[in-house]
């Protein structure tokens, strides 16, 4: 088999980015480490090109990326694109794409799985600033799955972006890597019914994804979470373990989300209380 270009582990293109990431943001990781072997990882997507180096600076072994095919026509992305071992994805929505060739997108994908490689996919589909997890689209399961199937099976891995303040430089970002998962008992139903299948494990994907993420509007509530974390931090004396501080945050998330639902007048008031 025909080893897939890939970029070396102690590249130079690598060293550049982990040192660029952790000189904008104050990043910190969670989780346990990756596993060797085929791995998939699974992550949103809320800031565009800053993700994967996010990802490829706390994943702790090489990581190649779907991207748009659109960016590997582009004069000064394209080189490095390449150079990072992305694999092309023809979308509908690039003006340009030929979506025909998704086939070559799916059959490299599974010739780096089949070679041992870590992929990383933003199943969403799209980059967005909603602050909550976009409805999953169903390639990553197929993927995986289509896999398997073959005698490949993959580890999935799924990984939390939380980010204070998206932009803002020396902002921070929690990656939270959540605990392997497999779809090893959906293979046989894949040969019967791939679509059930395929629906299965992209609502497993969802459910592991959900419980490492803060959902919360980056333009309205995410401050507010923040600043009544900070607040009940200080007041009971606990520590700032990064993923406590997520835990903490994704109650308070929830209890704004419906607090909103319930008295949204009371919100208002306790926002205003903390001066947001």
């Amino acid at each position: 088999m025909t080893e897939p270009a890939r970029p070396p582990a102690g590249s130079l293109l690598w060293r550049l980015v982990r040192l660029a990431v952790r000189v904008f943001y104050r990043v910190e990781r969670v989780g346990p480490p990756v596993p060797d072997g085929a791995l998939v990882l699974v992550a949103n997507h809320p800031n565009t090109l800053l993700d994967p180096s996010v990802i490829q600076a706390t994943t702790g072994r090489p990581v190649r990326f779907l991207a748009k095919s659109t960016l590997f026509r582009d004069r000064v992305l394209g080189p490095i694109i390449r150079r990072s071992g992305a694999i092309p994805v023809y979308r509908k929505m690039d003006a340009g794409a030929d979506t025909s060739r998704n086939a070559e997108m799916f059959a490299a994908v599974q010739d780096a799985l089949a070679n041992r490689h870590a992929i990383c996919l933003f199943p969403e589909g799209i980059s967005h600033v909603s602050g909550r997890l976009e409805p999953l689209r169903s390639g990553a399961a197929r993927m995986v799955l289509s896999s398997a199937a073959a005698g490949c099976p993959v580890t999935i891995v799924p990984v939390g972006l939380n980010f204070d303040r998206l932009p803002m430089f020396r902002s921070r970002v929690v990656a939270i890597f959540g605990q392997p998962f497999d779809a090893a008992d959906l293979v046989d139903l894949f040969g019967r019914d791939p679509v059930a299948a395929v629906r299965a494990l992209t609502d497993r994907i969802t459910d592991h994804l959900r419980a490492i993420l803060v959902e919360a509007d980056p333009r309205e509530d995410l401050k507010l979470v923040a600043r009544v974390d900070r607040l009940y931090a200080a007041a009971r004396g606990v520590g700032d373990d990064p993923a406590d501080r997520v835990r903490r945050r994704q109650l308070i998330a929830t209890g704004l989300d419906r607090l909103r639902q319930e008295d949204p007048v009371q919100l208002e008031a306790l926002s205003a209380d903390l001066q947001l």
